[in-house]
Formats: C-alpha cells, sequence, structure tokens
C-alpha cells in the first residue's frame, strides 16, 4: 500500500466514522421503533460482536492509525444519546429515523465523490505524465475512483446504522469503528472488482493494431 493510499484511507476513514457517529441516535429510534423485535437477544450480541471486531481488524490494516485501543470491549453508551433517542422516538416515527440515516450515508457519499475523485484524478494525471494512461484511461479512472469513493464511504455509514437498528446502542468508539471498517472494506472491495479486466496500457493497446497491420502488408 502507497503512502498516498494510506493517506486516503485515513481520510475517507475518519470522514465515514464521524459520519456514522451522526447517525447514531436514527439508528437507535429504528432499533426501538421495532428493529429489536427482529432478532433474538444472544444472536444481536453475536452480531454487535462479530461486526465490531471485523471492522476493527479491517481498519488496523488498511488505516492503522485511526482506532483508539479497547473498541471491541466498549459498550458504554452516553446519557446523552439515550435521552435524544428516547425525544427521537417520541417525536417522529421510524421512517423519519429512516430518512435521516439516508440523509447521513448520501451526505457522506458525496464527500466520498468528491475526495476520491480527487484521489483519482491526480494519480490518473500522474499516469498519464509518464506514459502508462491515455488520456481516456485517466479520465475513467478518476470516474471510477469517484464513484466507488461515494459507494465506499455512504456503505460504511449504513452498515454501522444498521447493526445499531438490529442490535441496539454501540459506546461511540464502535459505531466510528463500524463507518470505517465498512467504508474501506467496500473500497478494496470494488477495487478488486473492477481490477479484474484492467484497461489495457498505449503499448498494449497500440500491439494488436500493429499486428494487424504487419499481417496485412
Amino acid at each position: 500500500m502507497t503512502d498516498l493510499q494510506s493517506q486516503r484511507n485515513l481520510i475517507m476513514g475518519t470522514i465515514a466514522a464521524q459520519a456514522a457517529l451522526g447517525t447514531q441516535a436514527a439508528a437507535q429510534a429504528l432499533y426501538e421503533s421495532g428493529g429489536k423485535d427482529l432478532l433474538a437477544g444472544a444472536v444481536q450480541h453475536a452480531v454487535r460482536r462479530a461486526c465490531t471486531r471485523s471492522a476493527v481488524d479491517v481498519v488496523n490494516v488498511l488505516a492503522p492509525t485511526l482506532l483508539l485501543d479497547g473498541v471491541v470491549g466498549a459498550t458504554a453508551v452516553p446519557p446523552a444519546l439515550r435521552q435524544l433517542t428516547a425525544s427521537t422516538v417520541a417525536a417522529g416515527t421510524a421512517r423519519a429515523a429512516g430518512g435521516q440515516v439516508l440523509r447521513g450515508a448520501a451526505r457522506v457519499g458525496g464527500v466520498g465523490l468528491l475526495i476520491d475523485g480527487a484521489f483519482g484524478a491526480f494519480t490518473g494525471l500522474r499516469a498519464y505524465r509518464r506514459g502508462t494512461m491515455t488520456g481516456k484511461q485517466a479520465a475513467l479512472h478518476t470516474v471510477t475512483e469517484a464513484g466507488t469513493g461515494a459507494v465506499s464511504s455512504a456503505t460504511g455509514v449504513a452498515l454501522a446504522a444498521g447493526v445499531i437498528a438490529l442490535t441496539g446502542a454501540l459506546a461511540a468508539p464502535a459505531v466510528m469503528a463500524i463507518g470505517a471498517g465498512g467504508a474501506l472494506m467496500t473500497k478494496l472491495g470494488l477495487g478488486r472488482l473492477l481490477a479484474r479486466k484492467p484497461a489495457a496500457t498505449p503499448a498494449t493497446a497500440a500491439t494488436p493494431i500493429s499486428n494487424a497491420a504487419l499481417s496485412a502488408g
């Protein structure tokens, strides 16, 4: 992993983590509105712990400076969140809480699009200047990075909110870990999926044409 990728992971992991924290009250309202009845208590605990542990493992590999120690064991929920959740449930509906989660995910998706688009434009321009990409390939690389950045950052927030909505309140470090881990893992997965069909470099793209011309001659 290059220094540029490490910087990108740290930036986007931090943004996704903070955005996930911002949807915590709405997600908890969804839990209180009916999400708590979908899974048994033991299953809720298992899902909560598995998601948190997996997210921490991902972040420790892709953005190791992002998390604090003891995230997996953190269970304390701030009293202010409980009060805010109670008022949210009393004042609104599950639909309103769901809308708030979706808006939070959409907002961070827009941020991810801009930031990863900027990273993609930088790396694409550098590759173009080195001759390893054509102008079209550099532009496609920028668009791909922007798109995967939007999807991955929004997914991280949605994942954190979904875990809370199904399993109940989580401590802030655990919410941030799931948001960041979900975003980073989605970005990595999308990158690997799209890399299975790499675009041809200028040198390899020219080879079939040259061979055809030689055969015709």
